[in-house]
């Protein structure tokens, strides 16, 4: 399997289609039941999808905890999926060294492009991390991917998306 490379400079921002998430994605946890997204539905979702040995993924993650804490009494949930070869094995001492204060798991690769509609052939330019937001309904309504403006004030353009969707 090819090597996951982190956030690359200069992609293009994918356009703001609408676009329902497909149901039956879930976010799989050690020692835990999967997190099927669609448990979600009636909360504005920050799904952020990383590799557990991104050094961009890794500082996006400690951005995101007190994001994620000013944000969960407004209805938002937090997530993250971890997609890269291993996830499963290292996502213990992700967590541990992290703390994230919200659910991360992994998930296939191939789950992950189904979920956003990605070709086989788009995963060997798939970059890491990438953001994705859903409303209230379960539609994709932010999909953000490394190297394009939105990263460059995360924790600004975050919190953009986020009271965007919360007035929706």
């Amino acid at each position: 399997m090819s090597v996951l490379l982190c956030a690359a400079v200069g992609l293009a921002q994918a356009p703001k289609a609408v676009k329902k998430a497909p149901p039956q994605f879930s976010i799989l946890r050690p020692n835990a039941a999967p997190l099927p997204l669609s448990h979600y539905r009636g909360k504005v979702v920050a799904l952020t999808f990383i590799s557990t040995l991104c050094s961009h993924c890794q500082a996006l993650t400690i951005q995101l905890n007190p994001i994620a804490s000013e944000y969960a009494p407004r209805g938002v949930q937090f997530l993250e999926c971890a997609i890269n070869d291993g996830a499963e094995g290292g996502l213990t001492t992700f967590v541990n060294k992290f703390q994230p204060s919200f659910p991360v798991g992994w998930s296939p690769r191939e789950a992950m492009a189904s979920f956003l509609g990605i070709s086989q052939m788009d995963m060997e330019d798939f970059f890491v991390p990438h953001m994705v937001f859903l409303d209230r309904a379960g539609n994709i309504r932010g999909n953000f991917e490394p190297g394009t403006a939105f990263y460059q004030n995360p924790p600004a353009n975050i919190r953009a998306e986020l009271d965007k969707l919360l007035k929706k």
